[in-house]
């Protein structure tokens, strides 16, 4: 069964072909290119990603993961972004799934939180097209998005909801660390939230990614903090709806690519062949790669 890096973030410098934001994290001249990434991939026996498109919320933002996904189509697929303040969203979204072939879309919110129903919320058009167009949604935002998808996960039983990271939903700011990677030293472990989180497995169409550990744990890999989060992750979910990634290109220098593959056997040493098959391709290969 082929191996599949869920999560994985690619970009090339600033340029007129390959438009994107810049930030902090990523400055005009940072590069995690495709190649790089195939390089990494091919020497730890990872046959696909998925790219996680972090470039911005305009069309032209998307060039360079569409050029990647066109490029290598047996390899790649993508999720896009989308501006929730446009005006018209889900024209948005059909505009950017025509031009790119995305196969989902990555959000920070999930509407207004003081919303008393699917009705009320400000997304609800999107989650509808986004149901309509067969697309999977990402989520990575604060603790107010979990009153929502307790909400929407199970009015919309057709859409894929993925949870960034373990689930974690930060309620403390990160900082970038020496490596100029995302860093939450702040932020509790487990969060105070986390049982809410490790509930959420009742919904079925619920997935959870096992990434991020290097944001968040208080000591070096392999993140020893973490394993009793990652084994109530397993407990609850099970390896059907868990999905193994490496969060490239941030943790190539530290702990490098080739520790993040082997991470899961430090976190769970005891599961089974089928249930670590499921962990680092299966349960992705459910969702993602059907266009």
């Amino acid at each position: 069964m082929d191996k599949v890096d869920v999560h994985v973030h690619v970009l090339t410098r600033l340029s007129d072909e390959f438009p994107r934001q810049v930030s902090g994290l990523a400055p005009a001249d940072r590069e995690g290119t495709a190649e790089q990434l195939l390089q990494e991939m091919d020497a730890n026996g990872i046959d696909r990603a998925v790219l996680i498109d972090m470039g911005g919320t305009a069309l032209e933002h998307h060039k360079y993961v569409t050029h990647c996904v066109r490029t290598w189509p047996d390899r790649f697929t993508a999720t896009g972004l989308i501006d929730l303040g446009a005006p018209d969203p889900p024209a948005r979204l059909r505009e950017l799934v025509d031009a790119t072939g995305i196969e989902g879309i990555r959000l920070g919110s999930l509407g207004n939180p003081d919303a008393a129903s699917v009705e009320e919320l400000d997304t609800c058009p999107l989650l509808q097209t986004v149901d309509e167009l067969g697309l999977n949604i990402n989520i990575y935002g604060g603790g107010n998005n979990l009153p929502i998808l307790e909400m929407v996960a199970p009015a919309f039983p057709g859409i894929s909801f993925s949870l960034d990271h373990l689930g974690i939903m930060p309620t403390t700011r990160f900082t970038p660390d020496s490596w100029n990677r995302p860093r939450f030293a702040d932020e509790p472990l487990p969060p105070d939230n986390y049982p809410r989180i490790l509930a959420l497995a009742r919904h079925q169409n619920i997935y959870i990614k096992i990434s991020g550990e290097y944001a968040f744990s208080k000591v070096p890999w392999p993140f020893g903090d973490m394993k009793e989060m990652v084994q109530q992750i397993h407990q609850a979910y099970g390896a059907a709806r868990m999905m193994w990634c490496t969060d490239f290109p941030w943790i190539v220098p530290e702990p490098t690519y080739a520790k993040l593959v082997e991470l899961p056997r430090h976190h769970l040493p005891d599961i089974s062949d089928e249930d670590r098959e499921m962990l680092m391709g299966g349960t992705a290969l459910k969702i993602w790669f059907r266009r």
